[in-house]
C-alpha cells in the first residue's frame, strides 16, 4: 500500500473535499461566514467531532479560514478563502453536470442561490 504522503496533490484535495460533510460545510460557507454551532443546526447528522475534523482539514488546504471575535460574547466564524471560491466555481460546474444526470434538481448556494432560494434535500431550513 502506498504511503498517503506520496499521493498526488489532486488525490489529497479530493480526499478532503470528498469526505463526508465537506460539501455540506462548503455549501453553508458559500452563503457567507458561519458560526460553528450553526453548522450543527443546518446539517442533519453532523456531530461536533466530525465538524471539527472537517473544518481542520478544509483549513489545512486553505479553503476556509477561522475568524475569532474577542467581543463581549466571544465567538468564532468560518469563512471561504479565495482558494475556496475557486473550488466553489469548480463545484458549480460539477453541480450542473449532476443536475443533467439526476431525476430531481435543487438550488444550491454552491451555484449562487441565496439562502432564500436554496432548496436542498440534505439541509435543514434556517
Amino acid at each position: 500500500m502506498l504511503d498517503k504522503n506520496l499521493n498526488c496533490p489532486l488525490s489529497a484535495l479530493l480526499d478532503v473535499v470528498g469526505a463526508k460533510w465537506s460539501v455540506q460545510i462548503l455549501r453553508e460557507i458559500a452563503l457567507g461566514p458561519v458560526r460553528t454551532r450553526k453548522f450543527l443546526r443546518l446539517i442533519p447528522g453532523l456531530t461536533m467531532k466530525s465538524l471539527q475534523e472537517r473544518i481542520r482539514a478544509l483549513q489545512n488546504l486553505g479553503l476556509i479560514e477561522r475568524r475569532e471575535f474577542d467581543e463581549k460574547l466571544p465567538h468564532v466564524e468560518h469563512a471561504i478563502t479565495e482558494r475556496g471560491r475557486r473550488l466553489l466555481a469548480l463545484m458549480a460546474q460539477l453541480k450542473a453536470l449532476a443536475d443533467e444526470t439526476a431525476a430531481s434538481q435543487c438550488c444550491c448556494s454552491i451555484e449562487g442561490c441565496s439562502e432564500e432560494q436554496m432548496v436542498c434535500p440534505s439541509r435543514r431550513q434556517a
